[in-house]
């Protein structure tokens, strides 16, 4: 319970104000303040400011009665050493500060344990030291001074996510799920708990919808398919074009039997390319989940109605060399090429060495890729794969110009032409990639991957203005995964300030 007690002065009257202990600790202040009796009707509007109440406590310490009192100091020698150090430790905060900012680390730590020392319950400044210990990887040190004042903290979800994050990085997560836990109790919403929880695997963060930044969820991530399937997915009546683009998102963030629920709802009333690609993702999602012997027979079920599909060929190989039948992995690539002698994925097990940083392995399969491309003239996939190895091989100009040729080949194949761009850019051949924009027409109807290249290209060439134009369009383009928009507003964000060319 809060008191108060009057001193008398020649000039004015004080009132002792005493805090509930906890706040004090948690905000730093000493247990009971000062405050001059003209002030005190006020207090409850204007509310305590550091710097005000520092100089009230100046003056009640060196002008007032009560505070020059020998024997009330006596009897109040803690209150005093509160009062004294609340003023005392600002200085010490402003120079540890200083040095933090001149990268001083060692001697701004000092300082700060000396402010800890100076106001032992001073637990703001307690918790700003753990925090500073934590920066500087002294885990056990800053475990130990959170865990001294965790009960004071104990209502505050930023506490329990700091003393989370120390215990990660101390490898104890079960220590830091207990505290996120403990978070969320708090407040529901809390977004660094909730992240910090997907960090760890505790929950997954996913979007409803991979194109709308409002449909971000937090999930327990045992749990994202049953979630998904009662409150997104049986919602509506959904197309297997729907199903497709849920697979593709959640098999890129691994979550494979998400993936591998969502290929199945594919399938179901898809046709020709699509039919075939939710088929493709089912087979590679039972092959993540290690069900390798499900994705064999799902892949010779369709194979058999579908032998022309050069995609479910090349998985049932990746099935078969996870189940160590090599031999029947090579003739499921060469199935596969004989439908679509371009397919990357089958040219690349063909030919390919498994180790593509050895200049040696790479020239000596070079005859071979261009006798397949001479043997394939029109087709777009073998130039592509030949004009890699020829790059791998420092041929640059001979590269570029069979890339050319296979972009001439397929022209509405945006991958195709962002690798030969992205590969310009590598070599800052930053002119030749906005020569070749110049003969797409719009822009906007084209891949984001191609349309990303054209941005870099003109940041490459310091034309800012362009550059940020282009990120400016992909970050307003609705139809587009919310990771890419963010990723272009990040990108146009860091254009604001550049300066465009003169």
């Amino acid at each position: 319970m809060s008191h108060k007690a009057d001193a008398g002065s020649q000039d004015q009257e004080w009132v002792l104000i005493g805090l509930e202990q906890k706040m004090a600790r948690k905000q730093g202040m000493p247990f009971r303040i000062p405050v001059p009796k003209a002030e005190f009707e006020g207090l409850a509007d204007k509310g305590l400011q550091p710097d005000v109440l520092r100089g009230w406590i100046q003056s009640f310490l060196l002008d007032s009665p009560m505070g020059k009192d020998g024997n009330w100091r006596r009897r109040n020698s803690d209150l005093i050493t509160q009062l004294e150090g609340f003023v005392d430790k600002k200085p010490l905060w402003d120079k540890a500060q200083k040095l933090f900012a001149e990268n001083d680390y060692v001697n701004a730590l000092k300082t700060l344990k000396r402010i800890t020392i100076m106001c032992a319950d001073d637990h703001a400044a307690r918790f700003n030291y753990a925090n500073a210990l934590g920066n500087q990887r002294e885990y056990d040190k800053a475990l130990k001074e959170l865990k001294q004042i965790r009960e004071t903290f104990n209502d505050d979800p930023e506490f329990h996510v700091t003393y989370a994050q120390m215990n990660v990085l101390k490898g104890d997560e079960a220590a830091a799920t207990e505290s996120l836990v403990r978070a969320l109790e708090l407040k529901p919403d809390h977004m660094p708990a909730m992240d910090a929880l997907a960090k760890i695997g505790w929950l997954a963060k996913i979007y409803e919808n991979p194109r709308d930044a409002t449909s971000l969820v937090y999930v327990k991530s045992e749990s994202v398919r049953e979630y998904l399937e009662e409150y997104v997915w049986n919602q509506t009546e959904r197309t297997p074009d729907y199903f497709l683009e849920q697979l593709g998102y959640h098999a890129s963030e691994k979550r494979f039997d998400v993936a591998f629920a969502a290929a199945e709802r594919a399938c179901h009333g898809a046709t020709g390319t699509v039919l075939e690609r939710a088929v493709a993702g089912k087979i590679a999602a039972l092959r993540d989940l290690s069900r390798t012997a499900e994705a064999i027979a799902a892949s010779h079920a369709f194979l058999k109605e579908h032998e022309g599909s050069a995609a479910v060929w090349v998985e049932l190989s990746g099935c078969h060399a996870r189940a160590g039948d090599s031999k029947a992995a090579d003739e499921a690539v060469e199935r596969a090429l004989k439908v679509d002698p371009g397919e990357p994925m089958a040219l690349a097990l063909k030919f390919w060495p498994a180790d593509r940083e050895n200049l040696a392995e790479v020239l000596a399969v070079l005859p071979k890729l261009q006798a397949w491309s001479d043997a394939h003239p029109t087709v777009a996939g073998a130039w592509r794969s030949l004009a890699r190895a020829k790059l791998l091989t420092g041929a640059d100009d001979e590269a570029f110009a069979l890339f050319q040729k296979a972009v001439a080949l397929a022209p509405d194949n945006d991958d195709l032409r962002s690798e030969w761009w992205s590969d310009l850019a590598k070599l800052e051949r930053f002119e030749e990639i906005i020569a070749d924009t110049k003969t797409l027409g719009d822009m906007t109807t084209r891949s984001w991957q191609l349309r990303w290249n054209e941005a870099e290209a003109y940041r490459g060439l310091k034309r800012m203005m362009e550059a940020r134009g282009c990120f400016m369009q992909l970050n307003a383009d609705e139809t587009l995964a919310i990771d890419v928009r963010k990723r272009a507003k990040r990108a146009a964000n860091e254009l604001m300030a550049a300066p465009a060319a003169s």
